[in-house]
């Protein structure tokens, strides 16, 4: 939990203006909720991407595509915590449904053994999946079986990881871009930047660190998920702070990067998944990994309380500072903390707005919408505020 700087005393407390109150924040909370619910596609009869909803709206309502694999993923771990905040049977049932969609994305056909336990990035049709973006899936099932004791989501996570070992990682140990599990030979597909490091793999330590303690299976905290996070800290993390996308053969930032900089604030929790490492093997460099990134993103924080243009950093960087306080020599300052919570607020539509924006985020501030930072924020606030600490935790 973040407090005030240690000098403020308990009236400067009080008189802090814009201070965000629990209430405020689970009214947030409760309407980034209600936006899965109202949003999310019923028609299992005759919908591929039934049990999945919009990843992004444009202002003009054009730009509507369904949820990757990993946005259902923290869609249901977000229906979850609803359900148990709020108590009401709509988030989780809503959660189930999400579930029922995730499942129909893996791949157990016969005629293609090489894809056997992986996902499919947006629907049962597409034929191509970003690994990070499955791992995430593979998170998502570990979490609603947690929550609901349903072993088929247990063994469908286990499937991805052993998927995983055998194709997921290239010749230096770290993680590939992306597949094409039954790829065409033609239409459109996205490029696969095999010849490079991407930064966002350190967040794939999450779901091996939690696979491990709900299977009891060292091996998915082995040589390799060690790999993963010594590569992340001595090679990904720049001096600066922040972890950058390299050129696999020069271990150098390209000129260009790939992703335009989407990962910067937003970390894609590859500290969180320092944190598991930490727990794992107690080595000091990582915790000093997090403490130097969490230096350089506060030190960067705009007057507003922003700290990029995509207000999705925002619950992912104070989500890390929560979990690592006491265990790093940095603190956020109160100040910072409410200005950066008052500035994801901002962002949100009002419940008053049309359905397909009633309560979402305007991620960029550009009059649009994106799930992105819905599922962090969702996450954060009910957590933060709600006292559900079972997911974005270690």
């Amino acid at each position: 939990m973040f407090v005030l700087a240690k000098s403020a005393s308990m009236a400067e407390r009080k008189e802090q203006a814009g201070m965000v109150t629990k209430d405020e924040a689970l009214a947030s909370a409760r309407l980034l909720a209600d936006w899965h619910v109202v949003n999310l596609n019923r028609d299992f009869e005759g919908c591929g991407s039934a049990g999945s909803f919009p990843f992004t709206v444009s202002p003009d309502k054009k730009s509507i595509t369904a949820a990757a694999d990993w946005n259902v993923a923290f869609g249901i771990m977000g229906m979850l915590s609803a359900g148990k905040v709020f108590g009401e049977e709509k988030y989780l049932e809503t959660a189930h449904q999400m579930a029922y969609f995730l499942g129909t994305l893996q791949v157990f056909s016969p005629f293609l053994p090489n894809d056997y336990g992986s996902f499919r990035e947006v629907t049962p049709q597409t034929t191509w999946s970003f690994l990070r973006d499955a791992l995430s899936a593979a998170w998502g099932c570990l979490c609603y079986y947690e929550a609901t004791d349903n072993e088929e989501f247990l063994e469908r996570a286990r499937l991805w990881g052993e998927w995983f070992l055998k194709h997921g990682m290239d010749e230096t140990g770290w993680p590939i871009w992306g597949t094409f599990p039954g790829k065409r030979k033609e239409g459109w597909l996205p490029e696969m930047h095999l010849d490079m490091h991407g930064c966002f793999h350190g967040g794939s330590l999450n779901f091996f660190y939690h696979l491990a303690r709900l299977t009891g299976d060292k091996k998915w905290v082995g040589d390799f998920y060690e790999h993963i996070a010594d590569y992340f800290v001595e090679f990904i993390q720049q001096p600066d702070g922040y972890f950058r996308t390299i050129e696999k053969k020069t271990r150098q930032v390209p000129p260009n990067d790939p992703q335009s900089g989407l990962h910067r604030g937003n970390d894609d929790l590859g500290t969180l998944g320092l944190l598991g490492a930490w727990k794992t093997f107690g080595k000091q460099s990582y915790l000093d990994s997090i403490e130097k990134f969490l230096r350089a993103a506060f030190a960067n924080q705009t007057a507003e309380g922003f700290f990029e243009a995509s207000c999705a950093a925002i619950p992912v960087l104070l989500n890390i500072a929560d979990e690592a306080q006491g265990l790093i020599g940095f603190e956020p300052p109160g100040e910072a903390v409410e200005r950066a919570i008052r500035a994801l607020l901002s962002r949100q539509f009002p419940g008053t707005a049309e359905p397909i924006f009633a309560g979402g985020l305007d991620e960029l501030g550009d009059g649009g919408l994106c799930c992105r930072s819905m599922g962090y924020a969702l996450l954060w606030l009910l957590k933060r505020f709600g006292g559900d600490k079972r997911y974005l935790s270690i």
